[in-house]
């Protein structure tokens, strides 16, 4: 149901929802949405490191040494991580995390691994350290990271763009867009420049 865009309507209803506060429990449903929408997007297997009731609903967020999602497309990997978090605080909880979750992906399956790294705001600082990781080769971190930092409004224009497409999206059309952000980061001089570029690519993602 959910890769033939069945729930497509439900899953951007529970993303207003969450938008406009009205669920309990806001960061578990947003980690198991963006689970549901990338299932939706764009084909892949896409596992969600969220504890399951035996009904396939949502008992827990990821552990804290994993990445929320992580999303397989044979030549290449996703990692997918998500938070409710803000401001200053959204940067001391997730700046180091989300790139060493990335590393040891990389590690892991010694293949091309990305990452996006969607919340409702995206926090400057954010914005600046995983700008810089483009261009810092860390070994401890698998070497340069491509980390892409979206607002939720923006990956969901991304969503509904692939659900009004007159085709199927696939793999290779999220790849372009995750190579788009290397392109940019060599191409822009500071982080600004670089988080402008990506997030106007997103939201012509299928036309990359």
């Amino acid at each position: 149901q959910i890769k033939d865009y069945h729930l497509y309507d439900d899953i951007q209803n529970t993303f207003q929802q969450i938008e406009d506060n009205e669920l309990y429990d806001a960061p578990l449903m947003l980690e198991w949405n963006i689970w549901r929408a990338m299932t939706m997007l764009d084909g892949g297997d896409i596992k969600a490191n969220l504890h399951f009731d035996d009904y396939g609903q949502p008992l827990s967020t990821a552990q804290g040494n994993m990445s929320d999602i992580v999303c397989n497309y044979d030549d290449f990997f996703l990692s997918v991580e998500v938070t409710m978090a803000s401001g200053q605080k959204q940067y001391d909880m997730e700046g180091e995390p989300v790139s060493r979750h990335l590393g040891k992906l990389k590690k892991a399956t010694d293949k091309p691994a990305y990452c996006l790294f969607v919340a409702p705001t995206i926090n400057e600082a954010c914005i600046a350290h995983f700008y810089a990781l483009h261009h810092i080769n860390i070994s401890y971190y698998g070497g340069k990271s491509t980390i892409i930092p979206l607002p939720l409004s923006v990956f969901r224009k991304m969503l509904e763009d692939s659900y009004n497409a007159s085709y199927t999206p696939n793999p290779s059309h999220i790849y372009h867009f995750l190579e788009k952000s290397n392109i940019f980061a060599k191409q822009f001089d500071n982080e600004k420049d670089w988080y402008h570029a990506i997030t106007n690519a997103a939201l012509h993602w299928l036309e990359i």
